[in-house]
């Protein structure tokens, strides 16, 4: 063999090597086999003075950048709004653990401490934007999600029903990763507290079609006020996908009011899996579609 041959043989060995390395990084599964398992220290915080302060955050797997929680001593595992809390609270920016997307104007994040603890505090004028978190969920042994927000202000003619009103001022979303185009092919369910739209509505989201949304609140009977919110995700993902669902890879919270030139304003505690009153869920044949 020349040493041409020898070279463009290396060189093409590297870019297979490399290419199954993308395949298996961006996968969370992937991932959570092959790094799960191994503990490390909470990334820096980046929201002020922490010093001192306690973590947060459950027995995590550390992805490097991230930590991704893992069930606690209680059998739920709990996403936690940071990881890390300073004491000098409220904290412009976003969280530990936590990663910005913008997808119209400028986000405004705050870390804030509410009657139950620290809170995601989103405000939107006239933006559009989401905090994302990988966490690897079987909802075979984890169905429940549970949360609590409340809206301060919401989008005064948003309407889910319709792509030109499809503004939300608070949205929690469940994410499906389908590689090796998650940000396309994903499956995703998203909650959220409509300004017209009445509870219980379900629909394919106007925006994207591998989007199912429910309206768990609507309107502004409820505004300014705590609200707790459960949700069987398994038994969601059944009904609203006609399938047995796959592990969840991330979360994701939201807020909009880019499409009605508004304003928007809410606030998020921790989102938590749990087991429910089984150990594991079987989502009845009678479900699927």
């Amino acid at each position: 063999m020349s040493r041409r041959e020898r070279n463009l043989a290396i060189t093409l060995l590297a870019l297979v090597l490399a290419s199954g390395a993308g395949v298996l990084w961006s996968n969370p599964r992937h991932r959570a086999f092959y790094f799960g398992r191994r503990a490390g220290p909470a990334p820096a915080s980046g929201l002020g003075d922490s010093a001192g302060a306690p973590a947060v955050s459950p027995v995590a797997a550390l992805i490097p950048g991230r930590r991704v929680p893992l069930p606690d001593a209680a059998g739920r595992i709990v996403v936690r709004v940071a990881d890390r809390v300073s004491r000098q609270l409220p904290v412009e920016g976003v969280p530990p653990g936590w990663t910005l997307r913008e997808f119209a104007g400028r986000a405004s994040i705050e870390l804030v401490r509410a009657e139950s603890g620290p809170a995601l505090s989103l405000r939107s004028s006239q933006a559009s934007f989401a905090l994302y978190r990988d966490v690897i969920v079987d909802l075979r042994e984890f169905p429940l999600l549970t949360w609590s927000w409340k809206v301060v202000r919401l989008p005064a003619a948003g309407d889910v029903r319709h792509a030109a009103t499809d503004d939300e001022a608070a949205q929690v979303y469940v994410i499906f990763p389908r590689w090796p185009a998650p940000f396309t092919n994903s499956d995703v369910i998203g909650y959220v507290w409509d300004s017209r739209a009445p509870v219980g509505t379900q629909l394919t989201s106007p925006k994207a079609a591998n989007v199912r949304v429910v309206v768990v609140e609507s309107g502004t009977s409820r505004l300014g006020a705590w609200r707790r919110q459960e949700r069987n995700v398994a038994a969601d993902y059944a009904a609203l996908f006609g399938r047995q669902p796959p592990r969840v890879g991330q979360v994701a919270v939201m807020i909009d009011s880019d499409d009605t030139r508004g304003d928007a304003g809410a606030l998020f505690g921790d989102l938590v899996f749990s087991r429910g009153t089984t150990e594991r869920t079987e989502i009845p044949t009678s479900m699927l579609r």
